[in-house]
């Protein structure tokens, strides 16, 4: 059992050591990061909104 666990400590810390190795080398990475995900945002509002719109919609309807 130790000895996974020191394992797995070991993978953990090169994989952070990875990832920020990463982050320093990109920077703008973040940046791109958030205009890519921006039109997502965006498009699951929207998603979000027509989906609250149809539910009040149907509500109205099963009340009349």
């Amino acid at each position: 059992m130790n000895r996974s666990r020191s394992f797995n400590r070991f993978h953990r810390y090169l994989a952070r050591q990875k990832r920020h190795g990463l982050k320093a080398v990109l920077p703008q990475s973040s940046q791109l990061g958030s205009i890519i995900n921006g039109g997502v945002d965006r498009r699951r509002d929207d998603l979000d909104r027509l989906s609250h719109q149809d539910i009040e919609m149907e509500l109205l309807e099963s009340q009349s």
